[in-house]
């Protein structure tokens, strides 16, 4: 079943990286769905990957993360078709804004984020790149010329190609609103950037256990809702 989601929450969440400062909090992904990152990345210089030196096939990932659309800037504060957060392009080596980058760019910065953080950076959609680059197809051969035989045979049946199977829609699990909460979230906002703010021992991760209940998934959150922080 594919769920529909309001377009004002859509613009919300609608991509699905969201780079975590660690492995725990990418084990907490369950889901597949778009999210809100949880830490910030650290920083690194520019030029320091191969575009392709991790092997990882991006073009999978980004058609996970933002139906393919390297341009994309949906206004939830993430951008491109890996749905980078500005500090974390910026501190991975990417300069200007991440959709205005080219392709190879974003994946350039891409593979930075790689060395610092992992696949685990794209909770959801990293694990659909780890196959790398699609095989190239190789062309059948021509079949080999016969010598006519004296009676004409009969035309062979043409087969129609298989019709290919569209990817069954995702179930997603949305975030509700703890109706005793006491910080109401904002644009931009993500569990480890609350946690900073408000100076929560324990970090993002006391606040999903406060809200585990209301946020089946640490990584995504919804401008208007109300988190627990106590």
């Amino acid at each position: 079943m594919q769920v529909r989601v309001d377009e004002r929450e859509m613009a919300s969440y609608r991509g699905k990286h969201r780079p975590t400062t660690s492995p725990a909090a990418r084990g907490i992904a369950k889901v597949a769905v778009a999210g809100v990152i949880v830490g910030a990345p650290l920083a690194m210089a520019a030029g320091t990957a191969n575009a392709q030196g991790s092997g990882v096939n991006w073009d999978a990932v980004a058609a996970c993360e933002s139906g393919g659309n390297w341009s994309i800037n949906t206004g939830n504060g993430y951008y491109g078709g890996l749905q980078f957060l500005p500090s974390t392009w910026t501190a991975h080596g990417g300069s200007g804004m991440p959709h205005q980058a080219s392709r190879e760019e974003q994946i350039r910065v891409a593979e930075n984020v790689m060395q610092t953080q992992g696949i685990g950076a794209w909770p959801v959609c990293g694990p659909k790149g780890l196959g790398g680059a699609p095989a190239p197809v190789k062309a059948k051969p021509a079949p080999a010329q016969q010598a006519a035989p004296k009676q004409a045979a009969p035309a062979p049946v043409q087969q129609s190609a298989p019709v290919q199977q569209a990817p069954a829609p995702v179930t997603v699990a949305l975030p509700t609103s703890n109706p005793n909460g006491d910080y109401e979230i904002k644009a931009g906002d993500s569990l480890s950037k609350i946690a900073e703010e408000l100076k929560v021992e324990g970090g993002w991760a006391k606040l999903h256990e406060l809200n585990k209940q209301f946020i089946p998934n640490a990584d995504l959150i919804l401008p208007g809702h109300k988190i627990a922080t106590k």
